[in-house]
Order: structure tokens, then C-alpha cells, then sequence
């Protein structure tokens, strides 16, 4: 990698840089392994108690129309706080995914901002190849970061006596009197059909 490339790509926690021009007509596969350090730096980035392992399988294929097709796996053990209880609870994450890598993407743009037609709805917009690279990691990252659940919970733990209104609200609350229900009343009353 050349210094000037190392002065534009952003600093990752987990950098598995590939560059497009070296990849041929074969698939070229990366297994990711991070050392302790890379998984103490991301768990802090992912904002978990801890990033206990992570492994990933991936795929790199370079498409005839001159985009690059990412094809990876991977699975994660992790440590969050219970938003019941706040004890730690471990979790594992597994997922596998698939993205289009293109030098037709603007970079500002790129993470599903990119503009298509409604019919291609299902379609998933491609992600930007950024100075001639693609980051196997950063990609890694991103989807374990989708795949983290935001509220994690101890089995069993529940919200019991939770209320989401002031204390209370559920007891039962007088009705209130409406004034426009005595004039109802006056106009159906028979002394006023006269």
C-alpha cells in the first residue's frame, strides 16, 4: 500500500485493505481473525461491554462489468449490559451477506444513499470502491454493528411494573365534564322541541 493511500483511507479498527487492481478473474478469499487488541478497539467503537471473538469467511469476485461482488460470513461473541437488570449477558452473532462494490458510486453517497429507480426497490444499492480499495474489515464492522441487538435482556428479565406515563396514569382517571354535552342534553330535552 502506498503512503498516500495510508494518508486517505480513515483509520479502522479492523483495516483488511484489498486492492481492486490486484484481484484477477479468480475469487480471492480472506479469512479475518482479529488479534485482542482489533477486538478490544471495536467492542469500545461498537459501544458492547466486550467483543469476546470474532471470526470471518470472505469472498472477493471481480464482476466482467468491472464492479467487485463481496460474498462473506462471519460470527461473534459478545457482552452487553441487560437494559432490565444491567447484568452482562453474552450473545453470539451470526450472519452472512452479499454487496456490489462499484467505481460508479459517488463516495458521499454510498450506505444505501445512493439513488435508484422505485422498480429496483429490492435491489441493494452498491458501496462506493474508495481509491481503488475495499476494506474487508470496515464491511465486517458495519454489519456486525446491524446485527447487535440495541436492548439486550437476560433470560427472563422482563418490564414488570414498567409504565411509559406519568405515576399513576393507569388508575383509573375521573371523567372530566364536557360543557358542550349540557348543551346536548338541553337541545334534546322535550321543552326545547317547542
Amino acid at each position: 500500500m502506498s503512503d498516500s493511500t495510508k494518508d486517505t483511507m480513515p483509520k479502522s479498527e479492523l483495516s483488511r485493505p484489498v486492492h481492486v487492481e490486484d484481484l484477477g478473474r479468480k475469487e480471492y478469499t480472506l479469512d479475518i481473525d482479529p488479534s485482542a487488541a482489533e477486538l478490544s478497539a471495536l467492542g469500545k467503537r461498537l459501544k458492547i461491554n466486550s467483543l469476546d471473538a470474532l471470526s470471518a469467511h470472505t469472498k472477493l469476485k471481480l464482476l466482467s462489468s468491472g464492479d467487485v461482488q463481496l460474498e462473506a460470513r462471519f460470527t461473534a461473541r459478545i457482552t452487553q449490559t441487560c437494559v432490565v437488570t444491567l447484568k452482562p449477558v453474552s450473545s453470539d452473532v451470526s450472519h452472512a451477506f452479499s454487496t456490489t462494490y462499484s467505481h460508479n458510486v459517488d463516495e458521499g453517497m454510498g450506505h444505501g444513499e445512493e439513488e435508484y429507480d422505485d422498480e429496483e426497490d429490492d435491489v441493494e444499492p452498491s458501496e462506493p470502491i474508495i481509491d481503488g480499495i475495499i476494506d474487508l474489515g470496515d464491511a465486517i464492522s458495519e454489519q456486525l454493528a446491524l446485527e447487535i441487538d440495541p436492548f439486550p435482556r437476560v433470560k427472563g428479565a422482563t418490564f414488570d411494573g414498567f409504565t411509559t406515563g406519568p405515576a399513576g396514569l393507569d388508575e383509573a382517571v375521573p371523567e372530566k365534564k364536557n360543557p358542550f354535552a349540557v348543551l346536548s342534553k338541553l337541545k334534546q330535552s322535550p321543552d326545547s322541541s317547542k
